[in-house]
């Protein structure tokens, strides 16, 4: 394997520096003279942190493709908040300083794979624990514990020490634990997944552990560890990220003129997020206008793609080798991401690419060589990338994009299988949000209606929401409340109640004034006296919601404070299934009269 100098120097430098400790670690393990356990463990150190500093050191993507690249050639160091306080170029020292137990949150496209590749980086540079960086999605397919990860990683990089030295290491905290993707864990698997991560805190409390992903409500439940939210990027971080981008010079001297005089700041929800960013550059000059919904703006980016010319070496177009048009290429991925999706596969081998691609093809009853289409996925539409032997998507949120076109595209009565199938993960992934920016009625009429009707059925609703509802509702959807350091209402939501928290914040979410209008008038200072009220010093740490009764005076004071967790939402939910009945109803009686004679 070709290593880049930097690679094996951090690896070299990494164990001069921490050889005394790694020895004495050995000592009554490894057997043999002194010299050469400290030969071997030096070897061994230096292969797998070598090994594994190429392979989170570099990676390929929609702009590089030819060949992994080192990331800090395309990406910029992050900021994370951490309660109120903001750092910006975070690294992993930084972290250490504020916490050994930490969640790293950001929604899709903000950086969390990079920066945890680049606090690995950082760790080998500067620390003297061995970082361990594992993809939680790997366990997906086999069902593999975090423990199994973390050796498998290990082995998989050149680290040939025996189990029983592993696990001494991690009592004696000698790892720090980089757990990329909760997020991308096959929904049934999460709650085991959280146990074992707990589990392995509690057992390796000297260890340092990280996890990344999207924002999860799972995560208040884990009281030794401390979130850090991503920030998004400023004006300036995004012209850095901008001019670091391997792009047509003159482009992205345009685009960054652009940036700084109005753009960044009328649009500064998408170009703040560095995936929607990047896509924008992709798509500068072909559009004048921003698009309001994101997923108009991943159908630009996904043209993009397909018809550019090269933007690394102006005016050459790169040539495809299957003949497909925009459209028919665009039903096979979306039949590709269907099939991937549905298996929670966000990577995956050539050969299972082309199985997936057979079954793919002959659902959109389209014929095309797998081959030359996969190729093409690669190397001229790039919405696959080679990640080592494996191929991953550029970016997760395109196959959920593409997910949701699929089914927007497919016949109502599969639209509905589909629907009833995938809205399960609405928490963590953004399917069904596309999807209802696609196809709202679609979405309002076999998703929405029903299941809020369900639900308000369930609680006893029949013309309007009283305190009486809200207890039900809230004993049948969280399972306890507590706080945060004391400062603000944390909630764990029950998993098996069929989501109706979930489908609630989403009725609320999709109607921004709606949303403005009750999650919006959340009042902090209420919160506070709500905290001190029920929260401290000789008070309970958390309410199980299932032990109290519908007369206590914790939910009539829960109920009052506004935002996610108060009556008003839930009211605002039954009022928005009221308007989606009634518009839809007329919409029928519409085309009754249209279609009448």
């Amino acid at each position: 394997m070709d290593v880049p100098p930097e690679a094996a120097q951090l690896a070299t430098e990494f164990v001069t520096r921490n050889l005394a400790n790694i020895v004495s670690l050995g000592k009554g393990i490894l057997k043999g003279a002194g010299d050469q356990v400290k030969l071997r463990l030096r070897r061994t150190y230096e292969s797998y942190l070598t090994t594994a500093g190429e392979r989170y050191g570099k990676a390929k993507s929609f702009f590089i493709r030819s060949a992994p690249t080192s990331i800090y050639d395309f990406y910029i160091p992050l900021g994370v908040s951490y309660g109120k306080k903001r750092f910006p170029k975070i690294k992993y020292a930084d972290v250490v300083a504020l916490t050994t137990r930490a969640v790293v949150t950001g929604p899709a496209g903000s950086g969390k794979s990079m920066l945890m590749r680049h606090l690995f980086l950082s760790a080998l540079a500067e620390e003297s624990k061995v970082p361990v960086f594992v993809e939680l999605r790997n366990g997906n397919t086999h069902d593999a514990t975090v423990i199994d990860l973390i050796v498998s990683n290990l082995r998989e990089h050149g680290f040939t020490l025996s189990e029983s030295y592993i696990s001494k290491a991690l009592a004696e905290g000698h790892f720090a634990i980089l757990l990329d993707g909760y997020d991308e864990i096959a929904h049934p698997r999460r709650a085991k997944v959280s146990r074992q991560i707990l589990k392995l805190s509690q057992d390796a409390p000297k260890c340092t552990i990280m996890v990344s992903s999207r924002p999860d409500d799972i995560f208040s439940g884990w009281q030794d560890f401390s979130a850090l939210h991503l920030n998004p990027l400023t004006l300036e971080e995004a012209s850095e990220l901008v001019s670091k981008l391997p792009y047509d010079e003159d482009i992205k001297s345009k685009f960054l003129k652009d940036l700084q005089k109005n753009l960044f700041r009328r649009h500064e929800s998408f170009l703040s997020n560095p995936l929607l960013l990047s896509i924008m550059l992709l798509t500068y000059g072909q559009s004048a206008d921003i698009p309001t919904k994101l997923s108009i703006f991943y159908n630009q980016a996904y043209e993009a793609l397909f018809q550019r010319h090269d933007a690394l070496k102006a005016g050459f177009q790169r040539d495809r080798l299957c003949d497909l048009d925009i459209q028919d290429f665009s039903k096979v991925f979306s039949a590709f991401c269907a099939q991937t999706y549905d298996r929670r596969l966000f990577q995956f081998s050539r050969s299972d690419a082309l199985t997936y691609l057979e079954k793919a093809k002959k659902a959109a009853d389209i014929t095309v060589d797998n081959e030359k289409f996969l190729d093409d996925a690669l190397q001229s539409v790039c919405l696959l990338v080679e990640d080592g032997l494996l191929l991953v998507f550029a970016h997760r949120s395109f196959q959920e994009y593409f997910v949701a076109k699929f089914i927007s595209e497919e016949a109502p009565v599969l639209q509905r299988k589909l629907i009833d199938r995938f809205w399960h993960n609405i928490r963590s992934d953004s399917v069904i949000f596309l999807l209802f920016e696609m196809n709202p009625n679609l979405v309002e009429r076999d998703f929405l209606i029903p299941k809020l009707n369900g639900l308000f059925k369930k609680i006893g609703v029949r013309r309007k929401v009283g305190i009486t509802h809200f207890v039900r509702f809230m004993k049948l959807t969280l399972g306890s409340v507590s706080t945060h350091d004391g400062n603000r209402i944390m909630a764990t939501i029950l998993e098996s109640e069929a989501g109706y928290f979930d489908i609630v914040q989403f009725a609320i979410q999709t109607r921004p004034e709606t949303s403005r209008e009750t999650i919006g008038k959340f009042d902090r200072a209420n919160e506070k006296k709500f905290i001190r009220k029920y929260f401290g010093k000789d008070k309970p740490e958390r309410y199980k919601l299932s032990t109290l009764t519908h007369r206590s005076p914790f939910f009539w004071d829960l109920s009052s404070l506004g935002g996610v967790f108060s009556i008003t939402c839930l009211e605002a939910a039954y009022s928005e299934m009221k308007k989606l009945e009634a518009k839809h109803k007329r919409v029928e009686r519409s085309l009754d009269e249209l279609l009448s004679e």
